[in-house]
């Protein structure tokens, strides 16, 4: 006598992507599931983390940058926004001005850093062109200024912050000079300029020596 035995017959696996393997008659098709999710996750996170990551560091160097081009404390820009600037600037006839302020070491000392960036601030505050450059140069009492203009009117233009520095309770020593962009240092000229500016200074000291 012939006996049927019933038994199930297991669906083919169907055709899916290769990580779907085995099919679905398999116990493992839901772990390889997770598996391959938990690594699209791993990747994911990945993923941001690096871009998250760049993105800081993006914000830090602009930030850096920043710092580099822009003094906060008065209100100009910096030494070497300043140099940039010249590097491509256009051949031709600037005037530039080096400035000295007067004692601004002691007035730290007896009204604060804080209280002598403000005056400083709003003496520089006077309207310039939008192309005149100003720059704090070395420490806290040199600054320079490149003008886009002529020799009267950054002669006019050092009237009007001497006056705007006294009503501040602030004095300078200035010196104006040409500079030939493309053919002359930059720094060569702010360099003459400050001599000229020490010779005053030493002038100065020498009469109120002699008033005495």
């Amino acid at each position: 006598m012939v006996q049927w035995v019933s038994r199930e017959i297991p669906q083919p696996c169907q055709q899916e992507p290769f990580f779907y393997q085995p099919c679905r008659t398999s116990g493992l098709y839901f772990e390889s599931i997770h598996r391959i999710g938990r690594g699209l996750i791993d990747v994911l996170r990945d993923y941001v983390g690096r871009l998250f990551g760049f993105d800081a560091e993006i914000l830090g160097l602009r930030e850096k940058v920043r710092e580099l081009s822009w003094d906060d404390a008065y209100h100009m820009y910096t030494r070497p926004a300043f140099l940039q600037f010249a590097q491509i600037m256009p051949r031709g006839r600037r005037i530039l001005a080096f400035i000295d302020l007067d004692d601004i070491h002691r007035l730290d000392q007896e009204l604060g850093y804080t209280e002598v960036d403000r005056r400083v601030q709003s003496t520089f505050s006077v309207s310039f062109r939008r192309s005149d450059i100003v720059a704090r140069w070395y420490s806290g009492d040199e600054i320079v200024i490149l003008f886009d203009s002529e020799r009267d009117g950054a002669e006019r233009k050092m009237e009007e912050l001497a006056v705007a520095g006294r009503a501040e309770g602030l004095t300078f020593k200035f010196a104006i000079g040409d500079w030939d962009v493309g053919k002359d240092a930059v720094e060569k000229v702010i360099e003459e300029l400050s001599h000229q500016v020490t010779l005053q200074k030493e002038d100065t000291n020498s009469d109120s020596s002699s008033s005495r």
